[in-house]
Order: C-alpha cells, then structure tokens, then sequence
C-alpha cells in the first residue's frame, strides 16, 4: 500500500510508505533540486537624494542558489560554493535502486519509508527487509534487517549510510536496539561517490545475513594499520614479476597499498581498528574502481593517487578485485588474526 502519511503541511517533514524500491516519485514530486545562478545587488554611486539608493545586478562568482523545480521555487537557505557536490535526492535514490537490483538481497518483502525536511532540503529514506529478521543480545530480541540513508542539498547533513539490525538509530551515528553492519559518512565534495557507500552498505547487509558470526567475529577483533600493511604486502599488493622476486626492484605495488592503509584509516572512526574495518577498506577499493585521493608521501608531501584507471571496464575491473579480496581474506596472516 502506497500512502502519504500526513497532507503537505509548509513541507517541513513529510513521509511516504510505500513496498517499492524503486519508486523514487516522491523524491522527484517534491525535491527535484538543482544549482542556479544567483545576483547581488550592488550600491551604485548616487549624488541624487530624491532616487534614495540605488542597485544594479551583478553575478555572484563562485556560489550559486539552489532551486526546487519540482515546486518552482527558489530556497531559503545559504548559498552553496561551485565546489559543493550536489546529489539531488531523486537521483540518489535512483542509484541505489540499480545498486539493490543486482545484489542479493531479498526484496519482496520490504517496506520503505521516504521522509523530507526543510522544503525538501534534507532527505532519510529506509528500507526494511522482512525476510531478514534477525536476533540480537539475548538471541531473544529480534529486529528486522535495514539500510538508512540520509542526504541533504544544502550543507546541513553530510551524506550517511547505515545497514545492519537495529530499531532505532539518530544521525549522529548512534544506534539503538540493535547492530551496525556498515556505517559511512561523507561531505558533499567533489570526491564523493554515493555509489561506492551505498554498494558498501548493501554488501555489508549480505555479509551480515550471510555469515552474522565471521561478521562479529571481526568487529571484535583488533587489527593495527601495521597488521593490515602486512597482510597485503604478502597477498594483493605484492608484486609478481622476476626482478621484484629476486629483491632487484621494490617487491610492493606501493600505490595499492598506500590506498587500502588510507582506506583503512577512514573506516576506523566508525568500525574500531579491527578485521571488520580492514574488511571494509578492501570492499570499498573493490568496488570503486577510479577514485582519486591525496596521501603524504616519504618527503611529507601531498600527493594524489588513484585507485585504478578511469578507461578501464568497471564490471570486469570489479569482478578481478572481488578475487583478490577473497585471496586476502582467505591467507593465513588472515586466519591467523581471526583466531587471535
């Protein structure tokens, strides 16, 4: 049943109901959002008192307005900069409704709840698999499985993505009544990929549904950034060829491994310094494929390095990576640590 659950009201928050993931047609009905150019109104000189002050347009370089089609109308908020990443939320949810389709998840039996903020600046929508209970503390407590996502067009919430079992939860990341299985939050810059964190959050929801102990198991165990370089100096970041083999050349692909530490570090706010994050660090290098960061390098300078080539075919570059995670997660440095 698709149901809008209050009349529209000042738009301050509005929720819809509904059992299909792919319906994004709230989103594009009342937030379709977009950047727009935006004039100042500058004093001119005027010697005149009878004509008071007087104004002529003039472009604001470098901000721009944001306008809401779906309504026609221009927002009340603060201008944002030309380097702000917008993610009109229509386009989001769309995106993650492609994501969904070709993951394992069962999807018959969902409920999604759409809700929008602030003249539809800000955006939550869950989705609650019924197919995936699940049971936490005392095995007694049972909670349905979810995947949250938060979004906003104005600078107000950074960009969030949870999965996992839990009733409740608040953006401030904390939980309630239940477990993350992935957790991500990311600012609107020009580096921000939705898909890599939404493709993230759903292999987290397999993997949570799929082998719940290996998952726990590695959220509690303490992994160090030194015990992560190590394991993929051994498996995917060694390199293969004769001369790295006899010592003659640097044995490590130090591009690979300089991504996944700095991978590793930004899932440990969130996850801990443990397997689940470094588990974490190699997914998401899994599956975004062309992602540009800047790391310090041995003369503590700022350099940018890639995670892979931008021409090259995403589904087969992801098919081979997912291999090489597999080959990690499979060593016996691995095993050893999961034993610990």
């Amino acid at each position: 049943m698709n149901y809008i659950e209050k009349p529209f009201n000042n738009f301050n928050s509005e929720v819809k109901t509904h059992k299909d993931y792919t319906d994004v047609s709230f989103y594009e009905t009342f937030s379709k959002i977009k950047k727009v150019e935006l004039d100042a109104l500058i004093p001119v000189p005027n010697d005149d008192p009878d004509y008071g002050v007087i104004t002529t347009p003039s472009k604001l370089e470098g901000y721009f307005g944001l306008y809401n089609s779906s309504l026609d109308k221009l927002l009340e908020t603060r201008p944002v900069s030309s380097t702000y990443k917008l993610v009109p939320h229509h386009e989001l949810f769309h995106e993650q409704a492609k994501i969904l389709g070709q993951s394992d998840l069962p999807l018959e039996n969902i409920t999604v709840k759409d809700q929008l903020y602030k003249g539809g600046l800000q955006a939550h929508r869950t989705i609650f698999f019924h197919d995936l209970e699940t049971t936490v503390s005392n095995n007694k407590d049972k909670v349905l499985s979810r995947i949250d996502i938060f979004n906003s067009c104005d600078m107000s919430w950074s960009f969030q993505v949870f999965s996992g079992a839990y009733r409740d939860l608040c953006r401030n990341t904390l939980v309630f009544g239940g477990q993350k299985a992935y957790h991500q939050q990311a600012k609107h810059t020009r580096n921000l990929s939705t898909t890599a964190l939404m493709t993230k959050a759903s292999i987290g929801l397999e993997f949570w549904n799929n082998q719940k102990e290996t998952m726990l198991n590695w959220r509690a165990k303490d992994m160090s950034l030194e015990q992560f370089g190590q394991i993929l100096k051994q498996t995917i970041c060694k390199k293969k060829s004769k001369s790295a083999e006899l010592n003659l050349t640097n044995p490590v692909n130090e591009t690979k491994l300089n991504y996944l530490l700095d991978r590793f570090e930004k899932e440990t706010p969130d996850l801990g310094k443990t397997m689940w994050a470094g588990y974490n660090a190699l997914t998401h290098w899994a599956t975004h494929t062309d992602e540009t960061i800047e790391v310090l390098n041995d003369k503590n300078q700022m350099v940018k390095i890639r995670s892979g080539k931008s021409t090259a075919d995403k589904p087969s570059v992801q098919r081979t990576r997912n291999d090489e995670v597999r080959t990690v997660i499979e060593c016996d440095a691995w095993k050893e640590l999961e034993i610990a």
